[in-house]
């Protein structure tokens, strides 16, 4: 699943490559799970896209003032930009001046497409809202693992199963530790971690793959690494499940309690 720099380094080229471009046509392809009407939808044709950005694990495509299209990718929803109007698996297409097609497409048919939603309901990781004293308000009000908090988007919105691992790997912190019980002085590291972590990430996949549209780039990781024994510094990766996800940490990461 696309997490917060993927989806950063998504609307970034999107924005390059469609801002300013009028919408010929919208179709729905497959009415199963999407949350717009046809109708709804069509009222986007002829609208100039403004530009798209992301809040939380969600993309929002800005058309303008009660024309704004939100997308959540969920596990295995791609963004495909061609002159196919229609490739496999596609939920909704929306054909742009000049030829080409954009396609939310999805096997499992899981994407989430809404017309105007709400606001969201955590804060984003990225948002400057999110302070250490903010941060340290919203762990000490929980008896949850850190991780498990680090990946509620109603508490904090773009963070999933590999981020989470890498910010609290940063941030020296064991995943299992529980998030009221983490001092002040680790909780200030925390903050800065998130950012760090997650800005860094979106300048390295950008780096590797400059106009990326979908799927996700991961081999820069520091722990978060499949079949992994060792990080770089000789530590040795542990695995443990947390919430059902795999989760990946070394010892030298202090557990609070």
């Amino acid at each position: 699943m696309p997490e917060l720099p993927d989806l950063q380094a998504f609307s970034s080229n999107l924005t390059k490559m469609l801002k300013g471009k009028t919408i010929e046509n919208a179709t729905i392809h497959n009415k199963q799970k999407i949350k717009v009407s046809e109708n709804s939808l069509q009222g986007l044709i002829g609208k100039k896209l403004i530009k798209v950005y992301r809040e939380g694990k969600r993309l929002y495509f800005d058309f303008g003032q009660e024309a704004v299209l939100s997308l959540h990718l969920m596990l295995h929803g791609k963004l495909v930009y061609s002159e196919d109007e229609n490739p496999k698996y596609t939920l909704v297409a929306m054909k742009f001046e000049g030829g080409k097609t954009l396609a939310i497409t999805d096997f499992q048919k899981m994407a989430n497409i809404e017309l105007n939603p709400g606001p969201s309901e955590g804060i984003d990781a990225l948002s400057p809202k999110l302070t250490a004293k903010v941060l340290s308000e919203l762990l000490k009000s929980s008896k949850a693992k850190i991780k498990t908090l680090l990946m509620d988007q109603k508490v904090i919105g773009g963070i999933g199963n590999a981020y989470a691992d890498e910010i609290l790997y940063e941030a020296a912190i064991s995943p299992l530790s529980i998030a009221n019980k983490i001092p002040d002085k680790q909780v200030q590291h925390l903050a800065k971690a998130i950012k760090y972590v997650l800005e860094s990430a979106e300048k390295q996949i950008l780096q590797e793959q400059p106009d990326i549209i979908n799927g996700e780039v991961r081999d820069f990781m520091k722990v978060h690494i499949k079949n992994a024994y060792t990080d770089k510094k000789g530590n040795e990766i542990l695995q443990t499940k947390i919430g059902g996800r795999t989760t990946y940490y070394t010892e030298q990461q202090e557990v609070f309690k």
